[in-house]
């Protein structure tokens, strides 16, 4: 059956849809024909000489067919998905020279922030409450500096990462292990719509891609290649977050490292990075002077430039509680302990209030730690 002259970029498409064909196998067809529409003219000689699985050969040309086309190509621009590929001038600079760039990119949310200086912010999966305030605090000063915030949309520092950025109002790209289609893990339904609505969600693999364990590595080039540095906020010594510090050291990318107690387990990656040279970071300004981008004047240069904005906030009784706190927390019996007796029964309205403020965060048990 003769095949339907369309551009490379939709070919592009076409091919991507089809499971089976992943990026290397899609290259080597482009480079054995010469040009897509080439391979699919002559698809059973191009497959033959790659050595494809007969199945795959006969579910390729079941799918580049005129009728499978045109449905496929309408249904793209009927679903809420944005479609960008290597050969369009909009694809970002900043993947386009990585190695192993993404071919294709999937996407829904604002994509003019793909050319916003950002960096990469990854971490723990379960991260300490001290994990969790330094991602925050950190976040806030660098949403303000006008960097997006780029992470993964999982569990721990990831999602930590994306919900500073928006509370600080900033913006934040998720890099997705699967396709668009799938909300991973369930639980960051609503961050995940928040992020559509003010950020921007992107996936290198089509909309129906399940989260298969292995795409998940594969996507941390991702996050490295589109910020101008990674940030890596508490891991173990193995930890997933260091592959996305190893893609940034790969493509000439900066790496930052926040140090944490020598007794916690989750020190051990940031620590080791920064023996091998990470910069250690213990406030925003550290990252910001590193990067090619002006700083503006109402950005805190410091930690106790910010803690003392973040308390001229708080009334006197409100500062006394937060101090009596640590960062890996407390729970609400020894917090009373600090009241004075007819103040005890508004305890909840006030750690309610700290926590509104954005001074301290709720944990399981009564427990709450300081931000």
């Amino acid at each position: 059956m003769r095949k339907p002259k369309i551009s490379e970029r939709d070919w592009l498409f076409i091919l991507t849809m089809i499971s089976g064909l992943g990026r290397k196998k899609i290259r080597q067809i482009h480079e054995l024909a010469g040009s897509l529409q080439n391979a699919v003219d002559e698809w059973r000689l191009v497959g033959e000489e790659l050595r494809l699985s007969i199945e795959l050969i006969q579910q390729v040309d079941a799918q580049t067919n005129p009728a499978v086309v045109e449905r496929m190509l309408g249904e793209r621009e009927a679903k809420k998905v944005g479609f960008l590929c290597v050969w369009d001038e909009a694809y970002p600079a900043s993947l386009r020279h990585i190695p192993d760039q993404p071919l294709t990119l999937f996407y829904r949310g604002d994509s003019k922030l793909l050319e916003v200086p950002s960096i990469g912010v990854v971490g723990s999966r379960k991260p300490t409450p001290y994990g969790r305030a330094s991602s925050a605090f950190l976040v806030k000063e660098l949403v303000r500096a006008g960097l997006a915030v780029v992470s993964g949309l999982a569990h721990g520092i990831d999602g930590e990462a994306h919900q500073a950025a928006l509370a600080a109002g900033g913006k934040t790209i998720a890099v997705l292990g699967c396709g668009l289609d799938h909300v991973y893990p369930p639980r960051h339904q609503a961050l995940y719509q928040k992020i559509e609505s003010f950020g921007l969600l992107l996936s290198e693999y089509p909309p129906h891609t399940p989260p298969f364990p292995g795409l998940f590595p594969e996507r941390n080039r991702m996050i490295s290649g589109l910020s101008l540095g990674v940030l890596v906020v508490e891991a173990a010594e193995k930890s997933g977050s260091l592959i996305t510090a190893d893609c940034a050291l790969e493509q000439g990318r900066d790496v930052f490292a926040v140090p944490g107690p020598i007794f916690s387990s989750l020190s051990a990656g940031p620590h080791n990075l920064i023996k091998q040279g990470a910069k250690l970071v213990t406030s925003a300004s550290d990252i910001l002077e590193e990067l090619p981008i002006v700083l503006p004047p109402d950005v805190p240069s410091g930690t106790a430039d910010a803690k003392k904005s973040h308390d001229s906030e708080l009334s006197p009784e409100e500062k006394a509680i937060v101090e009596s706190i640590t960062y890996d927390g407390v729970h609400v019996d020894e917090i009373v302990q600090q009241l004075e007796p007819d103040r005890r029964k508004s305890i909840h309205q006030l750690m309610l209030r700290l926590e509104a403020k954005g001074a301290l965060t709720a944990l399981p048990g009564g427990y709450f730690a300081r931000r």
